[in-house]
């Protein structure tokens, strides 16, 4: 016998019929939530947003239960936010701050975003994970209510809630029907469509926050997050472990390896372009620069060491140099993104619009052929902002949009 609170899932399912369209409710526009329409997106912009939009937002640990969704929403949220114009804070480097940190100072917005050298936290709690099978029907949901707040003043500045959903089954009009219905309502139940259903959360939510600003590139080896979070294998190698260190987001111990690996083989330039990055992540881009031009001389083909130094360079505002470490990095590697698209930001920066969007196209091309599609969007976000500041892009715009086309997967709207 069908539940009455399985019949009412089966009766909105039918009703709806899915609700594959979510709505966008912006209740800082006025607009106010349906209760009884599922499928909302809902969401407010603050003025304090508006007035100072974030240059970074750290994403903390989400509350909620069950763990495993809490940490695979933070998980997809942080990759589908990276591709905007502001710097995030990679997730284990969070999580290594939030331990060290006493409890009172974990829950002090301004005394964790100096921690984290971050001007806004964006923090929330899982409101609904899980799972429901009746038979010829069967509902895959995921919910989470999110808050960004300014670290310095715990100011409201971004709030979104969602849940999203799947379903599976259909209307059994005969034996046969009924056996469909219940393998479509089973094969609802598999974690491909969970992981589908935790994007769409996560891609739906990021896209009411605001991309306003355009921004470096902070890190010269630093890959787009991925879904899942992949351990760094332990090692007896001293720069394996040193690695290790950086990708656990301890810095400080990363650094610390680093100078002593240097130290017993001065001629690593591994070595130094650890110590440069580590300085850079710790706000020591002063002491940064000698170790990556001790990189660059003892490795200058190297273009992630080229990229380093031209990064040390933009931070203390030396831009022509950055731009020649930049360029010099091109040449060693034409598909180095970085590259090309820290030397847009800088040309923008200097009023060099028709060279930068050499540089953004350059990106975007580089960006394809290494496959990474966020990227490559992101390039193409800044072609097509400069194309409607009266620049003739459109050839550029259409070729980038005509190969993201032709690559498998959701492509950047």
């Amino acid at each position: 016998m069908i539940t009455a609170r399985a019949g009412a899932l089966l009766a909105a399912f039918l009703a709806l019929g899915g609700c594959a369209t979510p709505s966008y409710v912006d209740r800082g526009k006025g607009e106010t939530a349906s209760e009884i329409w599922p499928n909302q997106v809902v969401f407010t912009l603050h003025d304090a947003f508006r007035a100072s939009p974030p240059r970074c937002v750290a994403l903390l640990p989400l509350e909620g239960r069950p763990p495993e969704a809490a940490g695979a929403v933070r998980r997809v949220l942080f990759a589908h936010l990276a591709p905007q114009g502001r710097r995030q804070v990679p997730l284990a480097r969070i999580d290594h701050v939030l331990a060290d940190l006493p409890e009172a100072e974990r829950k002090d917005t301004r005394k964790l975003g100096a921690a984290l050298s971050c001007d806004a936290l964006l923090a929330g709690e899982i409101t609904q994970a899980g799972s429901d099978f009746f038979g010829i029907y069967s509902r895959v949901a995921v919910g989470v209510r999110l808050r960004l707040t300014r670290a310095a003043d715990g100011q409201a500045l971004w709030e979104g809630e969602h849940v999203a959903a799947s379903h599976g089954g259909s209307v059994p009009l005969s034996p046969i029907g009924v056996t469909m219905g219940i393998l479509d309502a089973a094969s609802n139940l598999t974690e491909e469509q969970r992981l589908r259903v935790t994007d769409d959360l996560a891609r739906r939510l990021a896209s009411t926050i605001p991309d306003l600003a355009l921004a470096e590139l902070d890190d010269p080896v630093a890959e787009m997050p991925k879904l899942a979070q992949a351990v760094p294998p332990a090692s007896p190698d001293a720069m394996a472990r040193a690695e290790a260190l950086a990708a656990q987001g301890d810095y400080a111990g990363a650094l610390a390896a680093a100078e002593k690996l240097a130290g017993e083989n001065p001629e690593r330039a591994d070595a130094q372009f650890l110590m440069g990055r580590m300085l850079v992540k710790l706000d020591r881009a002063a002491e940064a620069e000698p170790a990556m031009i001790r990189a660059v001389a003892l490795d200058g083909g190297n273009a992630r060491y080229l990229d380093g130094l031209g990064h040390v360079n933009a931070l203390s505002g030396r831009a022509d140099r950055a731009l020649a470490a930049y360029a010099m990095a091109i040449d060693a590697d034409p598909a180095d993104g970085f590259a090309w698209y820290n030397s847009g930001a800088l040309l923008l920066g200097n009023g060099q619009s028709r060279e930068a969007a050499d540089a953004f196209y350059g990106a975007a091309l580089a960006y394809l052929k290494r496959g990474d599609i966020g990227m490559a969007g992101r390039a193409l976000a800044d072609l097509r902002s400069l194309g409607g500041r009266g620049l003739d892009l459109g050839r550029e715009i259409q070729t980038i949009e005509t190969a993201l086309g032709a690559l498998p997967g959701e492509k950047p709207s």
